[in-house]
């Protein structure tokens, strides 16, 4: 990529070129010391403006140095183009024109001394613009750069938020279950064993049947209580590694070799989310980009990780960019502590790896 030159580049090599110029006029009319001297103060303070950003006060120097030899050397009228320039690039343009008053009392020639102004009042206005629209346009690519790390910021914390949802319904659904289980299930078998208990001391048949036949009863209660419990528990949609096999069986336009190892109950609810946007990515861009005649899909889930793989056969185009879909799933993938990584080399491979957290699927 070719580098662009700042605008202060530009200015810079007008400075230093008036700075030869005057060199010139010295070595073609006069070669004297006084000429001599003013080109060397004039140098430094051009050379101080290229080092560091002099206040606009400093011009009047420029002009002082030059007012000071107009006696001794016509040069220094050439001069005045330097404090014309740097007044008019600090958008003080109106003060500039003052010095095209030194025109009625040179004794060089007042027509290419005009010209000569002329040129140092257009480049430095034209420099005072490009440089005015610099600004502008990095105050406005600073603000887009700070709302983009904004929108990126509330996305982090809106997967971080959908992550802690999660969990937090995770254990208020344990706790429900388990008070249900206590108030109903728990009851009815506490009391069922007292009952039994107490059957071996009654003496009385009648009572004694009627003992049995409350146990009866409230083993019926348990037992329909606990078909509730587990019918209530049980999903109405495909959760977890069932919904990504739903998906792959449900892919119908290239075979899928799916294989999976580890056991998938330790990943938390809210992983399971980005495995499957990592897998419908995949398959789309397989359609979308890929000749591929085959995908191979592996699920490995250990202690420490869950690592979802989908390698293609196809060749793909040689991008060096990122879709936006990927840098979506990269940013979710980084909440979460993980990462979603792609190679092109060989096929289209999306490997996204996430720590699973202590506890697993019981948080």
């Amino acid at each position: 990529m070719k580098m662009i030159k700042e605008p202060m580049f530009f200015v810079n090599v007008w400075r230093f070129l008036m700075i030869g110029v005057l060199i010139h006029l010295w070595i073609m009319e006069e070669a004297t010391t006084n000429s001599f001297i003013l080109i060397l103060l004039l140098m430094i303070m051009t050379s101080l403006r290229w080092r560091f950003a002099l206040p606009v006060w400093s011009v009047l120097v420029d002009a002082f140095i030059c007012f000071l030899f107009f006696p001794y050397t016509a040069i220094s009228y050439y001069g005045l183009a330097v404090p014309i320039f740097e007044l008019t690039i600090k958008g003080r343009a109106v003060f500039s024109l003052l010095f095209f008053i030194s025109l009625f009392f040179t004794s060089a020639s007042p027509n290419l001394l005009f010209w000569f102004f002329l040129q140092a009042l257009f480049f430095g206005l034209f420099s005072y613009l490009t440089l005015k629209n610099q600004k502008v346009n990095k105050l406005e690519a600073d603000e887009q750069r700070k709302a983009r790390y904004e929108l990126e910021r509330i996305k982090i914390d809106l997967l971080e938020a959908n992550q802690s949802v999660s969990q937090q319904a995770g254990l208020m659904e344990r706790y429900r279950i388990s008070r249900e289980l206590h108030d109903h299930l728990g009851h009815d078998l506490t009391g069922a064993s007292l009952a039994l208990q107490a059957y071996e001391y009654i003496q009385d048949p009648h009572e004694a049947d009627k003992l049995l036949e409350e146990v009866k009863n409230r083993l019926e209660r348990s037992t329909k209580s606990l078909r509730e419990t587990v019918h209530n528990m049980t999903p109405t949609t495909l959760m977890g590694v069932e919904n990504l096999e739903y998906i792959i069986n449900n892919y119908y336009q290239i075979d899928i070799d799916w294989k999976k190892s580890g056991d998938t109950l330790q990943v938390p609810a809210y992983m399971w989310s980005l495995l499957e946007a990592c897998l419908k990515e995949a398959l789309t861009n397989v359609v979308r980009h890929s000749n591929a005649t085959k995908i191979e899909v592996d699920l490995h889930v250990t202690g420490t990780i869950a690592r979802l793989s989908i390698q293609d056969n196809g060749t793909v185009p040689n991008q060096n960019q990122t879709g936006s879909g990927l840098r979506s799933l990269q940013m979710r993938a980084r909440s979460l502590g993980g990462s979603v990584s792609i190679n092109r080399d060989n096929g289209f491979l999306l490997v996204c790896v996430i720590p699973m957290e202590k506890g697993g699927a019981d948080k």
